[in-house]
């Protein structure tokens, strides 16, 4: 199920919520690549991986605009969304690394699960973050990049 952009998800901070959209774009199109390769994904591992990493050096540049964002803002929770950010970034490397090592990217029925896994991980962590903490800001900020 592609998780599609709504209005909810919505800070009214343009340039976060371009990004926003973006990260949704790319979970989407790694979901895509997963949904019409199931039962043979070894075959695209390369563009798999290229997904990932793509999505990987996207949220790290959009965590940080988003923590400058709030650091001009002076939000008073920002040590704690930071942490919030380092834990997944961790996460991304982690199962990056896990796809990347190994026999995994040869192997269809644990390669299946492993996306099958990542994009539900994906999908309700940027919901929840976005709905939850993101939100959490959206009063603090005055100053836009």
């Amino acid at each position: 199920m592609i998780a599609n952009w709504d209005t909810k998800f919505e800070t009214n901070i343009s340039e976060i919520d371009s990004q926003h959209k973006k990260l949704f774009r790319l979970i989407n199109q790694i979901e895509s690549v997963y949904e019409e390769n199931k039962d043979h994904l070894s075959k695209k591992s390369k563009l798999l991986v290229e997904a990932v990493s793509e999505l990987e050096d996207y949220t790290l540049s959009h965590f940080l605009i988003e923590e400058r964002v709030m650091e001009l803002n002076q939000y008073p929770d920002l040590e704690s969304h930071k942490k919030q950010h380092d834990r997944f970034t961790d996460k991304i490397m982690e199962l990056k690394n896990r796809l990347t090592s190994g026999n995994l990217l040869t192997n269809d029925i644990e390669l299946s699960q492993f996306f099958k896994d990542l994009i539900g991980f994906l999908r309700l962590w940027l919901t929840n973050h976005i709905l939850k903490e993101d939100m959490n800001y959206k009063p603090y900020i005055k100053l836009d990049l």
